[in-house]
C-alpha cells in the first residue's frame, strides 16, 4: 500500500486503519535531486536550547525542528503524507487502542550501536517522568518490546491522530545513554545529543545561540548530502538581509513583500508555505467584559482584519477563520460567521456600553496600532501593556491577562489540537493560555480524537468550528503563509504535507539533506 496521506489520513483510510493488516512499505517519493554541498547555514530568530527532547525550548518550533535532524521518530512526513521511518510497518489492532510496529532493521545511534526495540519501549517509559518537551505522549499506557524489532503500543483510548502526532513526533532516545540519568532535565554529559539522526552535534554555543551539525555518514537511511548544517541565531528583522549579504543560506520572512525585492537577484529565490502560521487574539472568558460573548463578537465585528493583514503581511489577506481551522487544509470548515467589518453591528452589540480591555502583546508587535483606533470607533478603549516573549508565555499560562495577541505554528497539522488548547494539553508555548469552557466542545473534543471514522470525525470537527465561531474565545485576525528565502545552489526546500510532525511549516525536511 502506499504512503498514507493527508487527505487519506482526513477522508479515506478508517477500514485500512482497522484491519490489522501491516501497513506502508518503506519509500521516499521526494524526487527532485540537489547536488552535494559541504555547508548550509539556517538563520533562525532565537537560542533554541540545549538539543536533546528533555532541554529544548518549545517557545517556537525551531527546536523542534533541529531535534530532527538528530534523532528519528516511527514514522515521518513527506509531500504526500505520513510515511514509514524507523518503524517499517505497522499494524493498528481492531479497537484501535493497539499499534505494532516492525523496526527497519539497520537503523544505529551516532555512537554505533544498533537501534533496538527495547530503545522504543525505553524512550516511551522515560517520557512519563520526565515528558518530551513538544509533543504529549500521556495518551501512551504503555510501549513494549516483543519480539525482535518489534515493539507494541498500548494507549489509554483510541487517538486518531497517533502515527501522526505522536509516532511522527516523538524522538527516540538511546537506552544505554538515558537509563543510568537521573535527572535529564539538567544532563550535560558529552553523549546527550546522542540520536540515530542523519546529522551529529558537533558543537552548541550558548552565548551565540549557535548549532553545529556534521553529517552522519552512517545514516541507515541515506548519506546525507548536506557535510555541515549550522543553525544560527540572527534578529528576525534582520535575517533576510542575512541571507542577502551571505551570511545565512535560508531565513524566515512573513512579509510578501520579499518576493518583490528578491525578483530580480538570481542568487536567491522565495518558498511559498500554505497559511499553517495563525496570529490571533487569545480572549480570557472568564474576566469580564470578555465573559459575554456579545462583547466578544462586537471586537470581531469591529476589526478590519482585512486591512490588518494586508498592512503587517503586506500580501493579500487571508482573513481568519472564526472555526480557527485555516484554509488550505482539509479539515477546515467553509459554512462559518465571517465576521466581515461591521462597526456598525458592533456598536449594536455593545449597546452603547464604553469598555476598557487590556491587551497583551509583544514588543514589536505593529498589529495592536491598528486595532486600537478600530476599537475605540465603537466604544471599547484598547490598553496595550508591550512585553518579551518569556513574559507573554507565563502570563497567559497563568492566566493573568484579559486579551492577548499571539502568533504560532501548528495548525496545519491533525486537527486535534482544537481539543488540546482547550484542554490544557498544548506544548508549544506560544499556544497556550486558550481559555474556553463549554460542556458540548469538550465532549465532541474526546469524541473526535477517538473517532475511527473519517466522515464522522469530519462531522465533529466541522460542529466544533461551529462552537467556536459562535463563542469566539479566541480571534484569528489573519492565517500567515511564511516565505523563506533560500539560496538554490546550496539549498532546495521542500513542501511537507501538513507541516513537519504537528504542523511546521518549514522547508527543512530531512528528505532534503540526504540521498534518495
Amino acid at each position: 500500500m502506499s504512503a498514507l496521506t493527508r487527505r487519506q489520513l482526513a477522508f479515506g483510510t478508517a477500514s485500512a486503519l482497522a484491519s490489522g493488516v501491516l501497513l506502508f512499505p518503506g519509500r521516499n517519493t521526494y524526487a527532485e535531486a540537489h547536488e552535494p554541498v559541504d555547508l548550509v547555514r539556517f538563520a533562525w530568530w532565537s537560542d533554541v536550547g540545549a538539543p536533546t527532547p528533555f532541554q529544548v525550548s518549545t517557545a517556537g518550533p525551531g527546536g523542534a525542528v533541529l531535534l530532527s535532524l538528530l534523532y528519528d521518530t516511527l514514522t515521518w512526513k513527506d509531500e504526500e503524507g505520513v510515511i514509514p521511518w524507523l518503524a517499517a510497518e505497522w499494524s493498528v489492532g481492531d479497537d484501535g487502542r493497539t499499534y505494532t510496529f516492525r523496526l527497519v532493521p539497520d537503523a544505529a545511534w551516532h555512537d554505533g550501536r544498533p537501534l533496538t526495540a527495547e530503545d522504543v519501549a525505553f524512550s516511551f517509559a522515560a517520557y512519563v517522568e520526565h515528558p518530551y518537551r513538544w509533543v504529549s505522549t500521556d495518551v501512551v499506557a504503555s510501549a513494549e518490546a516483543i519480539g525482535d524489532g518489534e515493539v507494541r503500543f498500548t494507549l489509554k483510548r483510541p487517538y486518531t491522530a497517533f502515527l501522526e502526532e505522536i509516532a511522527g513526533g516523538v524522538p527516540i532516545i538511546p537506552r544505554h545513554v538515558w537509563q543510568n540519568v537521573s535527572d535529564p532535565t539538567t544532563y550535560e554529559g558529552e553523549d546527550r545529543t546522542v540520536g540515530s539522526g542523519p546529522f551529529s552535534l558537533a558543537e552548541y554555543n550558548q552565548s551565540e545561540g549557535a548549532y553545529r551539525l556534521i553529517a552522519n555518514d552512517r545514516y541507515w537511511r541515506g548519506r546525507p548530502i548536506v557535510r555541515e548544517w549550522q543553525q544560527l541565531t540572527v534578529p528576525a528583522e534582520a535575517s533576510v538581509q542575512a541571507v542577502q549579504q551571505d551570511a545565512a543560506d535560508i531565513a524566515l520572512s512573513t512579509d510578501a513583500s520579499v518576493r518583490g525585492l528578491l525578483a530580480d537577484d538570481p542568487r536567491l529565490a522565495v518558498f511559498e508555505t500554505a497559511p499553517l502560521s495563525i496570529v490571533r487574539l487569545v480572549l480570557n472568558t472568564e474576566q469580564p467584559p470578555l465573559d459575554q460573548k456579545t462583547v466578544r463578537q462586537a471586537i470581531a465585528y469591529a476589526l478590519d482584519r482585512e486591512q490588518i493583514a494586508e498592512t503587517i503581511t503586506r500580501g493579500p489577506a487571508i482573513v481568519g477563520s472564526a472555526g480557527v481551522v485555516p484554509p488550505e487544509t482539509p479539515w477546515h470548515n467553509p459554512a462559518l460567521e465571517s465576521y466581515a467589518f461591521d462597526p456598525d453591528r458592533a456598536r449594536e452589540l455593545l449597546g452603547g456600553t464604553r469598555y476598557t480591555i487590556d491587551l497583551i502583546a509583544d514588543v514589536n508587535a505593529r498589529e495592536p496600532d491598528l486595532m486600537a483606533p478600530m476599537l475605540a470607533a465603537v466604544g471599547i478603549e484598547l490598553r496595550v501593556t508591550r512585553v518579551d516573549a518569556p513574559t507573554r508565555i507565563q502570563l497567559l499560562d497563568e492566566g493573568a491577562f484579559q486579551m492577548a495577541l499571539t502568533s504560532h505554528i501548528g495548525v496545519g497539522g491533525d486537527p486535534d489540537f482544537l481539543r488540546r488548547w482547550y484542554a490544557g494539553e498544548e506544548t508549544n508555548a506560544f499556544a497556550k493560555g486558550s481559555i474556553f469552557v463549554d460542556a458540548e466542545f469538550a465532549a465532541l473534543g474526546e469524541q473526535q480524537a477517538a473517532a475511527t471514522d473519517p466522515e464522522e470525525r469530519r462531522a465533529i470537527l466541522f460542529r466544533m468550528q461551529e462552537i467556536l465561531a459562535e463563542e469566539l474565545p479566541t480571534i484569528v485576525l489573519y492565517h500567515r503563509r511564511f516565505y523563506w528565502v533560500y539560496r538554490p545552489a546550496v539549498f532546495t526546500p521542500m513542501h511537507t504535507w501538513g507541516g513537519l510532525m504537528n504542523g511546521v511549516p518549514f522547508p527543512n525536511n530531512k528528505l532534503t539533506l540526504i540521498e534518495r
